[in-house]
């Protein structure tokens, strides 16, 4: 409740309508910020990013993904899916600069399904 109590703080300048108005909506809000399931080229709940399933290359290599954005991503985040046996998370490296229909990316481990959240 620290980010709740923070945001709160900075209303206090505000006149007493305005207070309670702001009040009522980030303490509905701030607490009720979610990110949501993880399913392939769905959006976040209350954010901006999407979430892809993918798997990793059978070898080594390259591979790519299409994100279904729409934009170029700025940030990819490994999501572990807590609803899935098996479900990992490995390391991955960015090959190259992701464009507006894929992101590129290598990782050492081998067919491994992953899942990821792009903004």
């Amino acid at each position: 409740m620290a980010a709740l109590g923070g945001v709160l703080a900075e209303l206090g300048g505000l006149p007493a309508d305005l207070k309670k108005t702001f009040t009522n909506v980030f303490t509905y809000l701030v607490p009720n910020l979610r990110f949501g399931p993880i399913e392939h080229q769905t959006k976040a709940e209350n954010f901006q990013g999407f979430y892809v399933n993918s798997t990793t290359a059978s070898s080594t290599g390259e591979f790519s993904i299409l994100h279904g954005l729409g934009r170029i991503p700025y940030l990819l985040k490994p999501v572990l899916p807590l609803d899935v046996t098996g479900a990992q998370m490995v390391p991955l490296e960015v090959t190259r600069a992701a464009d507006v229909n894929r992101v590129y990316l290598k990782s050492s481990v081998t067919n491994a399904p992953i899942s990821l959240y792009l903004e």
